[in-house]
């Protein structure tokens, strides 16, 4: 079912009516892949679900707050709560006939020195549907799918420049000749396919509708549409409605649940159709009637994803403070000038003066002290600036294989397969201080394996089946392979001839980018070298290497099967 331009344009104007000015009170994520934001103005509580999923985007309001689900504190969902927690939603914009919605936030308090203005981006755009956290000076913060740019892809990292999709090059409705769409039409097909593709932002949903209205079957063939002009006329009429406000939104009841929901009424089916207060009601009621049974829960699963959320936040956290301290230790020189100008020149200063003018230079003062005492304490703050210069750097650099580790459990977590799996991930945590196990012996499982040909595959599933593989169940010739820049699993490729076919390289180096966290990506570059050639990082969590002589592939992230991988064992 679709959830094209027009819904959101229907979802948009709801937003207008009942959350503009309304601040933020809670951000949370039911779900991976989805947010919910609770905002709170005019004396009422409004709840807007937000859900990326490609196959049922959605964003729509919600009676209740959702139920708490497993809500694993990802980068986006930490960002999101720092900078639209407490703020309040300023301005709602759609660009033209397009499935992308931008919330501006503005973010402002007693013990923040400026206004902060953020940006939720949702795209809906099949499979990169997408959600972005973005600064005002268009800078991206965080997104939920990250892309690294290149073969003409927009690059969707942190600091990278937000750029809008490109918009499909096709023409507005006014734009449109029937006689265009009659030679299209001869080329066969339905005829619902010949207006999505020859009119800007029509749906299948939107263009079947049209169809009816004009007089003809909803699969009607191209061929028997003798004249599209009608068919416009319904396109337009249903066009003209939306650009006014005019929502109709409606469902269509079928066989055990809902068949359609539009922000029009629906013609188009032998049932008639339902109509339905808002738009947000349309869809709730259509995903509560069509919505897959809840899996069972995983309480370690759960309570692992609780673990990293929590631990991952008190790094990020700790890295922001570390670089402000590493900012500050630059002003020791100034410190200890201001230290020896006052034991030269300061020894006239009346007694509690609170400042001394130098060089055109304003040092302040403890009036409190003497100007031998203010002297000392300038010299002890320029020693520990110094020290935190030398320090500070190191720590900063180990909170940073602190998140890397916390990144790759948290994908392992994602990529895991089994019980026992999650089992080990749990002891490798608690050994890297992160939790309690609940299992004295928690089982080693072997890495996954498969064989591509007369080759052999390995992958690591946590961080220490990583560092066992690579380092303890290989060979110095061994082929080494890792998603570049990403979490993700430590990947291996032997051949009993020797040096691997580039066909295989390629192949397991599609399974490594499919075992990692760009594994949503539509390319992922691949790091290839020898086995003999990667290093752990001293000091580091276990699977954290450092390696030399790569080269690096640009392939599609695709499962073993789909490559004709065997699994072993």
């Amino acid at each position: 079912m679709n959830f094209d331009a027009l819904t959101l344009a229907a979802v948009r104007s709801e937003i207008e009516d009942r959350a503009l000015g309304g601040r933020v009170q809670r951000v949370a994520s039911p779900k991976p892949g989805a947010m919910a934001l609770e905002f709170y103005g005019r004396q009422e509580r409004h709840y807007l679900l937000v859900d990326v999923d490609p196959d049922r985007p959605r964003v729509r309001f919600a009676r209740q707050w959702p139920r708490a689900g497993t809500e694993a504190a990802s980068p986006l969902l930490l960002l999101s709560r720092k900078w639209m927690r407490g703020a309040r939603l300023v301005e709602i914009a759609q660009p033209p006939a397009e499935r992308i919605l931008d919330l501006t936030f503005e973010l402002q308090g007693p013990e923040m020195a400026e206004t902060v203005w953020t940006r939720l981006i949702v795209e809906f755009i099949g499979r990169q549907t997408n959600l972005l956290l973005v600064e005002e000076d268009g800078r991206i913060r965080e997104a939920l799918r990250r892309v690294g740019g290149g073969d003409g892809r927009r690059r969707i990292q942190p600091g990278a420049r937000y750029e809008r999709p490109a918009a499909l090059d096709l023409p507005e409705l006014a734009a449109v000749n029937p006689e265009d769409l009659r030679r299209s039409g001869a080329q066969g097909g339905p005829a619902w396919r010949v207006l999505v593709r020859g009119v800007r932002a029509v749906s299948p949903t939107l263009a079947r509708e049209a169809l009816a209205r004009g007089g003809y079957a909803a699969e009607a063939p191209a061929g028997e549409v003798g004249d599209w002009a009608p068919v416009l006329q319904g396109l337009g009429a249903i066009l003209a409605d939306a650009a006014r406000g005019e929502w109709r939104p409606s469902l269509v009841a079928g066989e055990g649940g809902w068949l359609a929901f539009a922000p029009y009424e629906l013609t188009q089916f032998d049932e008639a159709s339902v109509a339905a207060d808002s738009m947000s009601e349309a869809l709730e009621r259509f995903d509560a009637a069509t919505a897959a049974p809840a899996p069972a829960t995983d309480t370690r699963e759960e309570r692992l994803q609780q673990v990293i959320a929590s631990a991952t936040e008190r790094a990020t956290r700790r890295l922001a403070a570390l670089k402000v301290e590493l900012e500050s230790s630059a002003a020791a020189d100034e410190l200890q000038a201001a230290g020896e100008a006052l034991l030269a020149f300061g020894h006239g200063l009346p007694a509690g003066a609170r400042e001394f003018e130098h060089e055109g230079r304003t040092i302040e003062l403890d009036p409190r002290r003497s100007v031998v005492e203010n002297a000392q304490r300038y010299f002890q703050q320029a020693k520990d600036r110094r020290t935190a210069a030398r320090e500070t750097p190191r720590r900063i650099r180990r909170t940073e294989l602190e998140l890397r580790f916390l990144r790759q459990a948290a994908d392992d977590l994602a990529r895991a397969d089994s019980p026992g799996v999650r089992q080990a991930l749990e002891a490798t945590l608690a050994e890297a201080g992160y939790g309690k196990s609940k299992d004295r012996r928690p089982p080693a499982p072997a890495a996954a394996g498969w064989t591509l040909g007369s080759c052999q595959v390995r992958a690591g599933r946590t961080a220490t089946e990583n560092h066992r593989l690579t380092f303890h169940e290989s060979a110095p010739d061994d082929l080494w392979l890792h998603a570049r820049g990403v979490p993700g699993a430590h990947v291996l490729l032997r051949c009993p001839e020797g040096e691997a076919p580039d066909a295989v390289i390629e192949q397991a180096a599609s399974i490594a980018a499919h075992l990692s966290a760009a594994r949503d990506d539509a390319t992922v570059e691949v790091d290839v070298t020898q086995r003999r050639r990667v290093r752990p990082i001293r000091g580091a969590g276990p699977g954290q290497v450092t390696y030399r002589g790569e080269r690096t592939l640009r392939v599609t992230p695709r499962r073993p099967d789909e490559v004709g991988a065997k699994r072993v064992g």
